[in-house]
């Protein structure tokens, strides 16, 4: 059994398969008719079921291997909120292959195998998940119910980091939940297994049920210290626990020494003052949250890697929606907290809060064109780049802050010596944190800049030997201090991470003087939390008001969509005929169905994509609105066009391309239009000077025409691809529909079926992080109608 997770819970489950023979193999040797079969458990139902995979159970496709994934053979079971039984997974089972068959009599026999197995009374090696939104008293009956059922051999409770910072009070939930299992299943309790990436939190979580455990009736009582024992698994490798082909685990990292810089006092001890206040309210700290949250908002405005007016200007892009910039803004804050006083919350502290708000204000005011993590961070970056003539990389927690910091570091005017960005630009190298291991091998002569950690950043500085010595960590005072005692548990506590201790001491000899906060370790992290941008995907009018026609989406997360019926969206259905290899299908928003899981594109993940194509060298520009788009794209053009025609005239160069396209694809011929009307694909030296409204996209009408056109130009298959969403079809629609959304367009190059990102050049390892984000963003969607009849 599996707590807390999300509906999304058992996704990857469908993107790992078996190698059929394998199964078979297995599958006969534990055939129950066997007498030399090795059975501890009998359950002669499960033979037909792995029976049905083999060949003669199967047509004969060509190329098709019919390898079935985890998913399909591991039954699974998810209780979600409303919680009234256990019901059977059978459609799941097998649900990849048997989507694949085309006569339906063997779908139908491979169902009839299915029923035993996939009922949650006797499935066999099944997983049983609870989804971490459930009340207490929903969680007692689902464990009551699944006891009666047959009790569970293993509980796995993650209390890793994306499931804290989405969790309050998430330390007292997992521990009442783990000490309830001994309640529920008294006959025969089951083991529980703790995980988390936190060797810090580990102990926190480990005293709190020794806590509890105290206080239980003497009879109830465990009696030695061992049974939640802390074992330190060390890993260098990422999140799936795998290596390349051919890589190999670091055991013994070479030491390294690291320069750490900390900043941001000032900010730290407002923060940490507002949360011991929240913490010691006679109202609770749940009714001062407006006094965490205001800590919280100076702690991540701290660790921002350029100015407020960076964030704002990002903030007000269309796409971006109300809720986020409401979050962004500090009066907001204010007059929570204000709100707070007025009900009398503050008591005998007001004074006190009203000096915090004061210096809030005050710091964010100062911190408008830059942060002192971004002063300090500038100045890093032009003593390597600029002083010393070094390259240096730059790494960020996010594609968002990566941005963001792109933005400051350019218009930024107060780097040493008068000095301009641009005179050592050419050296400086920023990537997030997701992609710096595919970064390492060419970066071995880079100075390592590490702007914030995180867990993927934090792993590699710690265990990977392509990091030079004295790579530079810049903190946030906040993130210091926890990252301090995240690693003074694992030095002092962990002898399993011995090969590690060298790394780590470098760093804690630095942190030595930061001062002590007991606020930071009961909420804090190493790795704040980012701001939280969301998009909002309304397809709207100019003034951003909803048309009468549109349709209203509500998804579990309580957000709220509104799209035209006709707009195509992407649903994550693996099973499905019509799924792509990453599990999704389009569809019309008028199709969805309540419980479908729709992608919803973050900013996070439009942020990894817009610099996966820029990578791949596609003309990408931060903030390019549809016009300079055009404008690029026609400048383009003509810049491949000198390089690949040079006859003298238009007619000549028309021919010319004509005369290519048909020799790429004879069947082009019927769709060609004059050579009068192709002149004007490439008749576009009046473009710069053409007001916006007067310039027109100038190619042609149908994608195949477009992308031959753009074949023949010497453009990539990827650029074509990108050339014709982003800025053809885009200009086109945004005349008629009001304006088109960037993260639809990116939403189509990497979710459609034939995907243009999945079939470039793109290196998998990239595109398999892209798709995990992308089933990172996936929302069940709880309503789907009409505006009209949602009012």
């Amino acid at each position: 059994m599996l707590f807390p997770v999300k509906t999304n819970a058992f996704h990857s489950l469908n993107h790992i398969h078996f190698d059929r023979p394998s199964i078979l193999r297995i599958a006969n040797d534990l055939f129950e008719g066997n007498s030399d079969a090795t059975i501890t458990r009998h359950m002669p139902d499960k033979d037909p079921f792995f029976f049905s995979l083999s060949d003669r159970s199967l047509p004969q496709i060509p190329g098709e291997m019919f390898n079935p994934t985890i998913g399909e053979l591991l039954p699974h079971f998810l209780a979600t909120p409303g919680f009234s039984g256990w019901g059977s997974c059978d459609s799941r089972l097998l649900g990849l292959i048997r989507a694949k068959l085309i006569r339906r009599a063997h779908a139908r026999a491979l169902g009839t195998n299915c029923a035993v197995i996939g009922a949650p009374a006797s499935a066999p090696d099944a997983l049983f998940a609870l989804d971490g939104r459930m009340s207490e008293s929903e969680l007692r009956q689902a464990c009551r119910t699944l006891a009666k059922l047959g009790a569970p051999e293993v509980v796995l409770v993650q209390a890793t980091r994306a499931i804290r910072l989405e969790a309050s009070g998430w330390k007292g939930r997992l521990v009442r939940f783990s000490l309830m299992l001994e309640e529920i299943f008294r006959d025969k309790p089951p083991g529980v297994i703790v995980v988390t990436d936190d060797p810090y939190v580990a102990f926190r979580l480990k005293d709190d049920l020794w806590e509890q455990n105290l206080k239980r009736e003497p009879e109830r009582r465990w009696n030695t210290p061992h049974e939640y024992r802390i074992s330190g698994v060390p890993s260098s490798v990422d999140g799936d626990g795998l290596l390349p082909a051919g890589g190999q685990e670091t055991l013994y990292p070479v030491p390294r020494e690291f320069d750490v810089h900390v900043v941001d006092m000032d900010v730290a001890k407002v923060a940490s003052k507002l949360a011991r206040i929240a913490n010691a309210s006679p109202a609770g700290k749940i009714a001062a949250d407006s006094l965490v949250q205001a800590a919280s908002f100076l702690s991540r405005l701290a660790a921002l890697p350029c100015g407020v007016r960076h964030m704002s200007e990002y903030l007000a892009a269309p796409e971006i929606s109300s809720r986020t910039r409401a979050a962004f803004d500090w009066p907001a804050h204010l007059g929570a907290v204000h709100e707070f006083d007025r009900s009398g919350g503050l008591g005998d502290k007001r004074t006190s809060v009203m000096e915090c708000l004061d210096r809030g204000s005050k710091l964010f005011t100062n911190y408008f064109e830059a942060t002192p993590f971004a002063h300090k961070l500038a100045s890093i970056i032009a003593h390597a780049a600029a002083g010393k003539k070094r390259n240096v990389t730059v790494v960020f927690t996010g594609a968002l802050y990566r941005s963001l910091a792109e933005r400051f570091l350019v218009e930024y005017g107060q780097y040493p010596g008068g000095l301009a960005y641009y005179t050592f630009q050419e050296r400086v190298h920023l990537v997030s944190a997701a992609h710096l291991e595919e970064h390492l091998d060419a970066l071995q002569s880079s100075s390592l800049v590490f702007a914030g950690l995180n867990e993927d950043s934090l792993r590699v500085l710690l265990t990977d030997d392509r990091v030079p010595a004295h790579s530079t960590v810049l903190l946030t005072q906040r993130a210091s201090q926890f990252l301090r005692a995240t690693l003074n548990s694992i030095v002092e506590r962990m002898p399993e991470f011995k090969s590690y201790k060298p790394r780590m001491e470098s760093i804690l000899r630095q942190l030595k003087d930061v001062p002590e906060d007991a606020s930071v370790l009961s909420t804090g992290s190493y790795a704040l939390p980012t701001f939280r941008v969301e998009l909002s995907s309304d397809a709207v009018a100019k003034d951003h008001e909803i048309p009468q026609d549109s349709w209203v989406i509500r998804f579990d997360s309580g957000s709220v969509q509104y799209r035209r019926d006709t707009a195509e969206v992407y649903v994550y259905d693996p099973a499905s005929q019509y799924a792509s290899d990453a599990g999704f299908r389009a569809c019309q928003v008028r199709s969805l169905e309540i419980g479908d899981r729709m992608f919803v594109m973050s900013t996070e993940l439009r942020e990894m994509v817009e610099q996966v194509l820029r990578d791949a060298g596609l003309p990408i520009q931060q903030d390019k609105t549809f016009e300079a788009a055009l404008r690029s794209y026609h400048e383009q053009v003509q810049i491949h066009l000198a390089q690949r025609f040079t006859q003298i005239t238009l007619s000549e160069k028309v021919r010319a391309i004509r005369e290519k396209i048909l020799q790429l694809d004879p069947n082009q011929e019927k769709d060609l239009p004059s050579p009068q009307a192709m002149r004007q694909w490439i008749d576009l030296g009046r473009s710069p000077d053409t007001p916006f409204d007067e310039l027109r996209p100038q190619a042609p009408l149908r994608e195949p025409t477009f992308k031959a056109f753009a074949q023949v130009l010497g453009f990539s298959p990827l650029e074509a691809a990108y050339q014709w969403q982003r800025v053809i079809l885009a200009v086109r629609n945004s005349r008629r529909l009001d304006g088109r959304h960037v993260s639809d367009i990116y939403e189509y190059m990497l979710l459609q079926p034939e995907s243009a990102m999945a079939n470039s050049n793109i290196k998998r390892r990239t595109l398999t992080q892209l798709f995990d984000e992308a089933r990172d963003n996936l929302f069940t969607v709880e309503y789907a109608g009409p505006l009209k009849e949602s009012l």
